[in-house]
């Protein structure tokens, strides 16, 4: 009898300290990253029968134009002694996140020569598609501003498509 309480005790040892050495792991995620400053542009309004507003990528629609005939939806049409000019604005808005800076430059560029005879004009500077020109240099962010958006049309001009795109960069100052 005593062999057998020798051995049950020696069993009982043996699992009580078997279950004192589980088996563990561990691993560990370095996460590394940089916060970066950054500025967003919308086209927020224009003339014409517009789509995209809201979004980085308006599209104008104007249909067909004439001197004598009726303005197209958001424009007045003036006619002159040998032009024509027709008016609208376009609303553009730029915001920005984790940016000190308390304002922006915003430019515009033609996408492509203008058809001859047709002069595009934002805030009363001709574009062209050679060099930018300055609408303002103190933008507020979160706030749409407007520009005067002028298409100016010669008699002069071949009766033609006019298309073409405006195309605006804001710097943040």
């Amino acid at each position: 009898m005593k062999k057998f309480v020798v051995l049950t005790v020696a069993i009982l040892a043996l699992g009580i300290t078997g279950s004192a050495f589980a088996a563990t792991s561990s691993a560990t995620l370095t996460v590394t990253g940089t916060v970066e400053s950054s500025i967003s542009m919308t086209i927020e309004s224009a003339g014409g029968t517009t789509s995209g507003t809201g979004t980085a990528a308006a599209t104008s629609a104007l249909g067909s134009i004439s001197k004598f005939g009726s303005a197209p939806t958001g424009f007045t049409l003036a006619r002159g002694a040998s032009d024509w000019t027709l008016s609208s604005t376009v609303g553009v808005q730029v915001v920005k996140a984790n940016l000190t800076s308390t304002d922006y430059t915003l430019t515009a560029q033609l996408g492509s020569a203008p058809a001859s005879g047709v002069t595009w004009k934002l805030n009363g500077s001709t574009l062209s598609d050679s060099a930018a020109t300055t609408l303002t240099s103190t933008g507020t962010y979160a706030s749409t501003g407007s520009y005067s958006w002028d298409i100016v049309v010669a008699d002069s001009a071949s009766a033609a498509a006019i298309d073409n795109a405006i195309n605006f960069t804001a710097t943040s100052n």
